[in-house]
């Protein structure tokens, strides 16, 4: 019996594979990259101009105060207030918008790769079954967890994760 024990370890195949290499071969990945990249300039776009309008304002109100004062007649302080909260509320909308934003791509970009990468993993555990792997594992996410591949001992199906894919 103890003989045996040694054999059915060395039968057992285990495998590893390139997620980002595959993932980033996909026609689906591309277009999805493309889409957040847009995605991503439309909403840096409108926070610039939002900084910008916030500038702008800023920069009328101070030379209207400065205006007030070389001309001998400074604005009252009802009125400075009234502008120094506008500008508090403008900036406080400017940072939320920022984070609404930073919220709804980082949302956004889930909701388009989610589906790939669930593509992917399926794929993976077709060739697992296929080939009757104990384990495939990510290559990046082992060396990430500091876990360590013998390669000579591990069978890289990317080829074949990739061919399952069609690509």
């Amino acid at each position: 019996m103890l003989l045996l024990a040694p054999l059915s370890l060395s039968a057992q195949k285990f495998a590893h594979f390139d997620l980002q290499a595959t993932v980033e071969a996909l026609p689906a990945y591309k277009t999805a990259t493309a889409e957040l990249q847009s995605l991503g300039e439309q909403y840096q776009k409108n926070l610039e101009d939002m900084q910008k309008e916030l500038q702008a304002k800023n920069e009328k109100y101070t030379k209207e105060i400065e205006d007030a004062k070389t001309a001998g007649k400074p604005l009252p302080e009802n009125i400075q207030k009234r502008y120094a909260d506008e500008l508090q509320t403008m900036y406080e909308k400017l940072q939320q918008a920022a984070q609404d934003n930073e919220k709804a791509f980082t949302e956004e970009r889930s909701k388009k790769l989610q589906p790939i990468i669930q593509k992917v993993m399926d794929a993976v555990s077709a060739i697992s079954s296929e080939g009757s792997y104990v384990y495939i594992i990510d290559v990046q996410s082992a060396q990430q967890a500091n876990i360590f591949i013998n390669k000579s001992l591990s069978e890289d199906v990317t080829a074949k994760v990739k061919a399952k894919l069609g690509i």
